[in-house]
């Protein structure tokens, strides 16, 4: 009998499948063994998570979708002493937000945002395209978040949101798509909280590229090898 190979995008979507119903598993299981007084509080902290969405360790929920990696909604920084602005972005990715700026490929409807510091940020990023992108933020405080970053990825076609909260500082943090050359050709960004520093470079549309790509301005003197008796 001859097998039909499966393709790696069918061998991610049945792991991320197997890997979410074993999340709903666990939960359900975890709801059962739960004392009775402990129920409706867990029940409110758990009330925002889909149960398509599987937990993944390090802070990540994952489904179908995408995922959004050290989100956090509730644990204040230590030098905030109280939330100072909730606000939501809407942020779009695709290869047309890139026309606009000659020598990028991919692009995002807007390249810098400005908020007050210790505010709590959702981003809802939907992505335009058929390839994943990210939208990921650095720079921010390691003992909330992991490697001091907050990330999200949507596949293609689809939308994800994710919430963090901002320290006190002043501060520029950059946001970009991680994904191999998306960076380069034009998904990098700035989120400016407060009076921010000074703006990063090589953002489309609002800074000089920090490495400008050249091209000769002489003729070129190559020449051809090509011989057509060499063709029968």
């Amino acid at each position: 009998m001859k097998h039909k190979k499966l393709s790696t995008g069918t061998l991610v979507a049945l792991g991320l499948s197997i890997q979410s119903l074993y999340a709903v598993a666990i939960a359900e299981t975890e709801k059962l063994s739960e004392p009775k007084e402990h129920s409706h509080m867990h029940h409110n902290h758990k009330a925002n998570n889909k149960l398509s969405e599987g937990t993944c360790g390090s802070g990540m929920r994952m489904d179908m979708d995408g995922m959004v990696m050290h989100e956090n909604i509730d644990n204040i920084p230590k030098d905030c002493a109280e939330i100072s602005e909730e606000i939501t972005l809407e942020i779009k990715a695709g290869v047309k937000y890139s026309e606009p700026y000659p020598g990028t490929v991919f692009g995002l409807d807007s390249h810098s945002w400005h908020v007050k510091p210790c505010a709590r940020v959702t981003v809802k990023f939907t992505n335009e395209d058929e390839i994943r992108h990210q939208w990921m933020l650095h720079g921010l405080p390691r003992y909330l978040y992991p490697g001091g970053m907050f990330h999200i990825e949507a596949n293609g076609q689809t939308t994800k949101t994710g919430t963090f909260i901002l320290p006190s500082s002043h501060y520029t943090y950059l946001v970009h798509c991680d994904i191999a050359q998306h960076m380069e050709k034009g998904m990098k960004a700035q989120l400016v909280a407060g009076k921010g520093r000074k703006d990063l470079s090589s953002i489309p549309g609002l800074t000089e590229p920090k490495f400008a790509d050249t091209f000769p301005d002489k003729t070129s003197t190559a020449v051809s090898t090509f011989r057509s008796e060499n063709i029968e």
